[in-house]
């Protein structure tokens, strides 16, 4: 069996590494088996030069052994995988060489791919490098070292394509290992026109059990791209088999063909749990509000956030929405854990927890004079409260509490606003405070 990673293929202005990679599979049949689900693997989200969700890919292929499945489907037939490879004497180069001229027939011409095809995948913690750091040149070197690769146009892609085949389920996160994601792509004639999928036929496939990612909370499609790529929808889940038998309600545009991904999207595996010595990242952090929200121009919401290495500004911008809301509900002393991207001192929210709620009061209503009845007024700061007709005077009463409008636990932007990599808050374990049982909190897909 040989393992195969593709990455930067695509561009700002189109293109696709997964529509690459299926045309790989349909370019090698019926020469090679595919082994395994294709994996797609996005990576670090804070890189300068990605595009537009920085994602990679890794195939297997040889000739397959025991049972086999449906992953997709092509014109000319069903794309099957089969669950193991049988012993088989493999050209590496001979099939990096069949690779290449797919994807210098279908990279944009911007494009740095980078091909890597060897025996053996990388250690896993070049995958974890990917994710949330950027992979060095002594350790490309390394990653690369026996396997058959090439790279075009500069070969960036190369270390893309090292950590695709790094990663495996058994290195995601801790609690959300891996998710799947069928890819419905378009006719070639119809790419850079209009996408014809309905609210409605969205909304369908929102309501099958175990998806996600599908629509915003306003009922607009979450799913389906706005690009000029090859992508006509990806449907996300947490099970294969709710997508692959739960897609046929798309339309009323259908796809010409479809291949379902094992990906390490939404497993928030980009996160690290301190900030950076210089440059960025995605952090996750546990502290407290420190100062209320601002709203600056452009209606982004600004905040002060104390955690243990000292103070930042969390910021939440216009485009999350209703997620502005929440951050204005926030009072000094509640306690957070705080998730996003860290750049200049500013902290990008992707969402919040929020783990505890600080007390809230309010003034009351002027105290009554208890000789005359007459309404009091102020006598001045900390002087409490005096009656004019009657000249008596009253202390000040103690402020009244307010019911928070908060509840503790998970909230996020709405879908179109979230990166790949960022588990929802539907699908998050909220644990109380000074308790280790996790409550679930789930939201509508």
């Amino acid at each position: 069996m040989l393992h195969v990673g593709i990455d930067d293929t695509d561009s700002l202005d189109g293109g696709c590494t997964t529509w690459v990679a299926l045309r790989v599979i349909e370019a090698l049949q019926p020469d090679f088996d595919l082994i395994g689900t294709p994996r797609l693997v996005r990576l670090n989200p804070d890189v300068p030069w990605k595009t537009r969700g920085n994602g990679a890919v890794a195939l297997a292929f040889g000739r397959g052994a025991g049972p086999c499945t449906q992953v997709g489907e092509l014109p000319g037939g069903p794309v099957l995988a089969h669950a193991e490879a049988a012993p088989a004497a493999l050209d590496a180069e001979a099939l990096l060489e069949r690779v290449l001229t797919v994807v210098r027939a279908e990279a944009r011409p911007s494009a740095q791919p980078g091909v890597v095809v060897s025996e053996t995948r990388p250690s896993e913690k070049r995958y974890w490098q990917g994710v949330r750091g950027i992979m060095r040149d002594t350790q490309l070197r390394e990653a690369l070292e026996g396997a058959a690769h090439a790279g075009l146009n500069g070969g960036r892609g190369l270390a893309g394509a090292a950590c695709a085949l790094a990663w495996s389920p058994r290195s995601g996160g801790v609690a959300l290992s891996c998710t799947w994601e069928l890819l419905g792509y378009r006719e070639r004639d119809r790419w850079g026109t209009p996408r014809d999928i309905s609210a409605e036929s969205v909304a369908a496939v929102a309501a099958v059990e175990k998806t996600f990612g599908c629509r915003d909370p306003d009922g607009s499609p979450a799913m389906v791209p706005h690009s000029s790529c090859p992508v006509l929808w990806g449907l996300r889940g947490l099970e294969p088999a709710s997508l692959t038998a739960g897609f046929a309600a798309l339309g009323p545009e259908q796809p010409e063909r479809w291949l379902l991904w094992q990906t390490n999207q939404a497993t928030d595996d980009h996160y690290v749990t301190a900030l950076p010595a210089g440059g960025e990242a995605s952090v996750r952090l546990s502290g407290t509000v420190a100062a209320a929200a601002q709203s600056r121009r452009g209606g982004h919401r600004f905040f002060g956030f104390a955690h243990e290495g000292g103070e930042l500004e969390c910021a939440a911008f216009e485009p999350s929405g209703d997620f502005r809301h929440v951050v204005d509900m926030l009072a000094p002393g509640d306690e957070l854990e705080v998730c996003g991207s860290f750049e200049a001192g500013v902290l990008k929210l992707e969402k919040l927890c929020v783990i505890a709620l600080a007390l809230r009061q309010c003034k009351p209503p002027n105290p009554a004079c208890p000789e005359c009845g007459a309404r009091t007024h102020s006598a001045g700061r900390d002087a409490g409260y005096r009656c004019r007709p009657c000249g008596t005077r009253v202390p000040a009463p103690a402020p009244e509490p307010v019911a928070p409008a908060l509840a503790p636990g998970w909230y996020d932007p709405p879908a179109s606003a979230r990166r790949h990599l960022v588990r929802p808050a539907r699908l998050m374990a909220v644990t109380k405070k000074n308790s280790r049982r996790p409550i679930f909190k789930m939201e509508t897909a």
